[in-house]
């Protein structure tokens, strides 16, 4: 299977073309561009390096967030793009599942991302037998707080806290003084581990339904909301505005 992956979803941006289990092109960039202008030079890039067209490939996998809001948006939008107009397989995995790829499979994998004031973006995972991530607790934004007292069914040296901030980890340090950490600098989100994830995750269904895991409301959402406006489910907040 040719698979086109890549991921917008964090600072870096990484992009590869994997086939069979093989990768073929792998490009990443922590450069201080936005990624709506470095995607999809570096997704030619990476065919070009490949030999391949996008024709070839049979499936693309994007990383669906959480994360920078922006960030999210574009590789969704791109994905939905290629996959809708050429006819091709989209999957949509997990940014923190991700991230858990990072980990050692013999811990419990709570992959994070700092999202300010003692609060992040966390999920839980182990590795099966398999070598499959499997979720223990599901991807949420949550307090610091609430989430070590979450994982306090596990013994300290069990657990393995990845792509945490210098913050991060001295709250880690204090409630789990046993506990790995991977720091956000030897953790960044890797296009390669992304297209053998998703070799194992159900396809998009619907493509025009498919949209980014935010995990929270967006700023404009929140003030909406903070001005007496009620949501319906029955109406779009952007048709609203």
């Amino acid at each position: 299977m040719k698979i086109l992956a890549f991921d917008t979803s964090n600072k870096p941006l990484s992009v590869a073309v994997v086939v069979d289990g093989k990768i073929l092109a792998h490009v990443e960039s922590t450069e201080q561009k936005t990624h709506s202008v470095t995607l999809l030079p570096d997704i030619k890039k990476s065919l070009q390096e490949s030999n391949l067209t996008m024709d070839e490939i049979d499936l693309i996998a994007v990383a669906k967030g959480p994360g920078s809001y922006t960030g999210v948006r574009i590789a969704v939008t791109v994905a939905k793009t290629l996959a809708d107009t050429l006819n091709k397989k989209l999957v949509g995995v997990s940014s923190l599942k991700l991230l858990a790829a990072n980990g050692d499979k013999k811990h419990i994998l709570v992959p994070l991302m700092d999202a300010r004031n003692d609060n992040a973006y966390a999920g839980v995972y182990v590795v099966n037998r398999d070598n499959r991530l499997l979720t223990v607790i599901d991807d949420h934004h949550t307090p610091m707080k609430n989430l070590f007292e979450s994982l306090d069914q596990f013994e300290s040296h069990e657990l393995e806290f990845i792509n945490a901030t210098p913050k991060l980890q001295e709250l880690i340090k204090a409630r789990f003084p046993k506990a790995t950490i991977i720091p956000s600098e030897n953790s960044a989100p890797d296009a390669a581990k992304l297209a053998k994830i998703a070799e194992t995750t159900r396809v998009v269904k619907d493509i025009d339904s498919f949209i980014p895991t935010y995990l929270r409301l967006t700023q404009a959402e929140h003030d909406w909301y903070a001005k007496g406006n009620k949501e319906d489910k029955n109406v779009s907040y952007v048709e609203e505005v």
